[in-house]
């Protein structure tokens, strides 16, 4: 049954990766979101906005973020050394190169729902923004075919999850 699971999760992926033509316009978007070693450059910029233009927004986000991302990390790190799926063999040549670790579960996607998770927490206006930019990130990584779904959907899990659980015990606190 676990080899069918990952047949059937190496066939999805491809379909998936294969939904938006592959040209160097698209190519060069999801690229963008796909930035080498993590998604969290993306995030820092995102931060940095808000920091510097948004002076109604409560600063402990910053706190919750930090705390957030080095959990998430730490979990993704865990279980990618404990599981250590391959990553999908890229069959279109036009795709940067993946990362060279593991698979499961996605980085990009953990950091990317661990961030967008806290951010809309803190910054109810923007919430869909947050959320949209996680979904292009986590995307990115199946349309680069550097992960399969069931790597993004774990990732998303672990970011989403532990994020609402540090702002459940963080905001109980105080």
């Amino acid at each position: 049954m676990f080899n069918s699971l990952l047949q059937f999760d190496t066939r999805l992926s491809l379909f998936i990766s294969t939904l938006i033509p592959h040209n160097p316009a698209t190519n060069l978007f999801f690229r963008f979101f796909s930035l080498t070693a993590s998604s969290l450059p993306i995030w820092i910029v995102i931060v940095a906005l808000l920091i510097f233009f948004e002076e109604k927004i409560n600063k402990r986000f910053i706190i919750y973020l930090l705390i957030s991302l080095f959990i998430t990390s730490a979990i993704v790190f865990g279980l990618k050394n404990t599981v250590r799926r391959p990553r999908p063999a890229i069959t279109i040549s036009s795709l940067k190169k993946c990362d060279s670790d593991f698979s499961f579960p996605s980085g990009h996607t953990s950091i990317a729902f661990a961030s967008a998770t806290i951010l809309a927490a803190f910054d109810k206006k923007r919430r869909w923004f947050y959320y949209i930019v996680a979904v292009l990130i986590s995307f990115s990584r199946i349309y680069l075919q550097c992960h399969f779904i069931l790597d993004v959907l774990g990732g998303f899990l672990i970011g989403y999850l532990v994020s609402k659980l540090t702002l459940k015990l963080s905001l109980r606190s105080h």
